[in-house]
């Protein structure tokens, strides 16, 4: 079954917004110099090619990390036939690429380029994170947690800093029970004691409070949150947590999504391994629970246009803004689109309310799929309604048809031509049907 439902309206928590005095976005974003993070994954891919190319920013600086050369190929393969507007702007001073490392001191970056930035840099969009569900602990909090608050101090240095933008993740939370979470910080004791955590993991390892979460990963972003809003209550800032992201709809082409970066689309890769049995999925409703999953370049609109309207505090980039889609229908999927004798050799989800029947392998390690929260996103009465590439409105988009793409690319990317071109280090199969700009 689908679901479709309107925009979350209401919010006792933000002050309304006269979007009538409001700067035009694209005339905000002219006159803003940017540091991007995390620019060759997928949602750091979208936001380059939105803020050079889509709104023509004054300046953006990228931090890449290792050579030039590496992350200009990354470009050339994820957004093809973008990429030779994006070497434009790096040929003309308006993209600069920056070598460094947000693990190292100082970042890695020359003295001469940290003073650049900290002269001119209006606008932080931190979106490098280690999305692996499967690191461990210590290794995600090394990678997610320290980088940001490192890179916040720095932030306290800027003179003409406006807004610092952190990528979180919505599951940052899922250690709350189903139901509603808002657009907040939560804590998991009381009084809270986020140091001390951070402090323990550091020497041990590990803390009593991860079995609460499906993965570190979650409670490294839980855990950075709490930090950062503690640490540096003064700096502007705006902590943005998408649900799961999927691939875009439209920018920068149909389908974008580096691989990897899509967590269902990595479970459909999964799930059309001709294994045949059963797929045990633990769903108390029996598959009805929404996964939440929401589309990159609508991730990027949200936190664009938050940005753009001065928005201050937590902000989730959820289905409220999309389709939202039950377990179930985004399950039937693969079956549903793919040849029938490939079909028949796939496992067949199957949902059962017993506790005590094994799941498998796919519903344990996506155990948010068993899950029923809702992502309210009351902060989106702050945004306009804007016509071009960075509306909210889905005009023609047809859902179905999306799906069924979305499940042949994969199909063909994990089984067909294009794995075989990937392995000659050719352009994909979907970015050659679906680039444009």
């Amino acid at each position: 079954m689908l679901y479709v439902t309107s925009f979350l309206i209401t919010s006792d928590i933000l002050n309304h917004f006269l979007l009538s005095n409001m700067t035009p976005i694209y005339d905000f974003y002219k006159e803003q110099v940017a540091f991007l993070t995390g620019a060759t994954g997928g949602l750091g891919g979208c936001l380059l090619y939105k803020l050079c190319i889509v709104l023509d920013i004054q300046r953006l600086y990228v931090l890449i990390r290792g050579s030039e050369s590496a992350a200009l190929e990354r470009w050339k393969y994820t957004m093809p036939q973008q990429y030779r507007h994006i070497e434009d702007r790096i040929r003309v001073g308006k993209v600069v690429l920056v070598p460094g490392d947000m693990t190292k001191e100082r970042f890695g970056i020359t003295t001469e380029t940290l003073c650049k930035i900290e002269e001119e840099v209006t606008i932080i969009i931190h979106a490098a994170a280690n999305i692996s569900f499967r690191a461990p602990l210590q290794k995600v909090v090394l990678d997610n947690c320290l980088p940001a608050l490192r890179l916040a101090a720095w932030a306290t240095k800027m003179t003409q800093l406006q807004h610092f933008v952190q990528v979180s993740s919505a599951y940052a939370n899922s250690f709350l029970p189903d139901g509603s979470v808002g657009e907040k910080i939560y804590y998991l004791s009381n009084p809270d004691d986020a140091e001390g955590e951070l402090e323990e993991i550091l020497r041990t390892g590990t803390t009593m409070h991860l079995q609460r979460f499906p993965w570190a990963y979650a409670y490294s972003k839980q855990l950075m949150e709490r930090l950062m809003i503690s640490r540096f209550p003064n700096l502007p800032i705006l902590l943005l947590r998408p649900t799961s992201i999927g691939p875009a709809i439209a920018q920068p082409y149909e389908m974008y999504g580096p691989q990897g970066s899509c967590p269902i689309s990595t479970l459909y890769s999964r799930l059309m391994q001709p294994t045949g049995g059963k797929s045990i999925w633990y769903a108390p409703a029996h598959g009805g629970n929404i996964l939440d999953e929401i589309p990159v370049d609508i991730v990027a609109n949200v936190l664009l246009q938050h940005v753009h309207a001065g928005t201050r505090g937590v902000v989730h980039a959820s289905s409220s803004y999309y389709i939202p889609k039950t377990l179930e229908w985004i399950l039937e999927r693969p079956s549903k689109y793919l040849p029938a004798h490939w079909a028949a050799r796939m496992a067949k989800p199957v949902f059962v309310q017993d506790t005590r029947v094994e799941q498998s392998k796919e519903a344990e390690f996506y155990r948010i799929g068993s899950r029923a929260w809702e992502f309210c996103a009351p902060s989106s009465r702050r945004l306009g309604s804007l016509n071009g590439p960075l509306t909210f409105g889905l005009n023609d988009h047809d859902i179905d048809r999306f799906a069924e793409l979305r499940v042949r690319s994969i199909f063909n990317e994990t089984f067909g031509e294009g794995r075989l071109m990937q392995k000659a280090g050719g352009i994909g199969q979907r970015a050659l049907a679906s680039a444009r700009l």
